[in-house]
């Protein structure tokens, strides 16, 4: 919603602008300056990037829109399911938690807590970790590592469409010059036109300029720097994931190793210790 509301304001205030002292409105309608500018844009885009960053732009750009999807609910539910996942291994044992990792989709127990289960990469990373558990092939610091590498890994690939629509924030000012040099140069060959139609080229070139370095800074770079914060917040939960996996690997108690877990979400979204206490005993319920 804020990215939507941003976009409008951004455009109203520069219409307002424009418009307020006096400037006519249709001026700002050039056909061939947006051609210019946006096509050379999209297809320089084409050029300096493979295939799949090309088919990931698309849904990067629309999860601005909608977020990350990961809030405290999402927290709360992933501290849950840990403890109700730890609660389980140190009572039965690693057994305990196999039906629910043969289809974690149809498990009541991460049924339960929808707003981690539904995020697919989230437990992807999660049930892969389990697995070594039940395979008895891990300890605390192999895990430690293998978790780390996995994370890097998702997160500079994550990081590659933000970065190509960043550059193409760079490149549209310079964009933005071409096309207004071209109109200086149509402005040439009417020279020995009338004042009015020398000043409407005069003003289309401008114009161009004035598109190139609003799109950069208006409206795609923050587009960029928006779909960087989609992918830290990302990223920034499966650290929790990491943290609680490791201390209990570790041979920590399920109450200590939600705790490492709890100190590395971000301090907006962080659950207090005593709705920490809530989680745990609403999973020993369940």
């Amino acid at each position: 919603m804020g990215v939507i509301v941003g976009l409008l304001g951004v455009t109203a205030c520069v219409i307002i602008g424009f418009v307020g002292p006096g400037g006519p409105l249709p001026v700002l309608v050039q056909p061939f300056e947006f051609i210019v500018i946006g096509g050379a844009g999209l297809f320089a885009t084409i050029i300096s990037n493979p295939a799949p960053v090309l088919k990931a732009l698309i849904p990067g750009l629309l999860g601005t829109i909608k977020g990350s999807g990961i809030g405290k609910e999402t927290y709360r539910d992933l501290l849950g399911l840990m403890a109700s996942i730890f609660d389980t291994m140190r009572r039965e044992g690693v057994l305990g938690i196999e039906g629910d990792l043969s289809n974690p989709h149809e498990s009541a127990r991460f049924k339960k807590y929808p707003k981690a289960s539904d995020d697919h990469h989230l437990m992807e990373t999660f049930t892969g970790a389990l697995r070594l558990f039940v395979d008895g092939v891990v300890n605390a610091f192999d895990l430690e590592r293998l978790l780390d590498t996995e994370i890097e890994t998702h997160h500079e690939e994550a990081l590659i469409p933000p970065d190509a629509i960043t550059k193409l924030a760079d490149a549209f000012p310079a964009m933005g010059i071409v096309a207004a040099v071209l109109g200086v140069i149509i402005t040439m060959q009417h020279l020995d036109g009338p004042p009015q139609e020398i000043g409407h080229h005069v003003a289309a070139a401008l114009v161009g300029t004035m598109l190139g370095i609003l799109l950069s800074y208006g409206y795609v770079g923050p587009l960029g720097t928006k779909m960087g914060h989609v992918v830290r917040e990302q990223s920034a939960i499966l650290k929790t994931v990491k943290a609680g996996l490791v201390s209990f690997a570790g041979g920590a108690p399920p109450q200590v190793a939600l705790e490492f877990a709890r100190k590395t979400i971000p301090s907006n979204l962080r659950p207090t210790a005593e709705e920490l206490e809530e989680i745990m005993k609403d999973a020993k319920k369940g």
